[in-house]
């Protein structure tokens, strides 16, 4: 029943309308990374995976009574190897390219303020008149951010509801006497996209 839906359950329609807004085109950017990387990464194994089967080819060669001990441990080696080659493939082409691509794009004042923007429309459609603060990046100044937000919003937004957090990019929106955080910051936004790809990123770049 419409009629008995409870502020929590409001909140939680506006923190869900607001990640799927956001999260939808750093999602888009993160799979291009993606791409990109399988692309990069596949001659890197390649030359890998050669480099191994001619050391490989030499080690046969030798004593036989050893062949078969040191052919499973060297196996195992290339394995390990190849491992951590992907490790660190992962690391520089996923994690780094990633978090460069959300903290450039949240850290946009235009998109901080469509998030703020957003948010107040749900607030409206969702019968909620709470006042709110916002919680910007320490690197945009409050007012490149407060000359983007439409009138209603600011109207809600009391003096010095607009204040600097220690992230890079993107919002926490903090309801005043509901003691709700909704963080939108980049540090979040990067979590919840790597929970939907970084599977894909394995399966595309590895599967070789």
């Amino acid at each position: 029943m419409k009629g008995l839906e409870t502020g929590k359950d409001k909140i939680q329609k506006i923190c869900d309308t607001l990640r799927k807004e956001t999260l939808e085109p750093a999602k888009q950017e993160a799979r291009e990374i993606v791409e990109n990387a399988r692309i990069r990464s596949e001659e890197i194994l390649r030359d890998a995976q050669v480099k191994a089967e001619e050391i490989f080819r030499e080690a046969a060669q030798g004593i036989e009574e050893r062949q078969r001990l040191f052919q499973s441990s060297l196996q195992l080696a290339c394995k390990q190897g190849i491992e951590q080659l992907k490790q660190r493939i992962e690391e520089q082409l996923f994690d780094r390219e990633l978090a460069h691509v959300v903290s450039h794009e949240m850290g946009d004042p235009k998109v901080i303020a469509t998030i703020l923007n957003s948010f107040m429309r749900i607030m409206e459609e969702k019968g909620i008149d709470d006042d709110f603060m916002a919680v910007i990046p320490k690197s945009i100044p409050p007012r490149s951010i407060s000359a983007l937000l439409a009138a209603r919003v600011i109207e809600r937004l009391k003096e010095k509801a607009i204040t600097v957090g220690d992230f890079s990019g993107g919002v926490q929106i903090q309801l005043k006497g509901r003691q709700i955080t909704i963080d939108i910051s980049d540090s979040v936004v990067r979590e919840l996209i790597a929970l939907y790809i970084r599977r894909d990123f394995r399966d595309l770049v590895f599967n070789v």
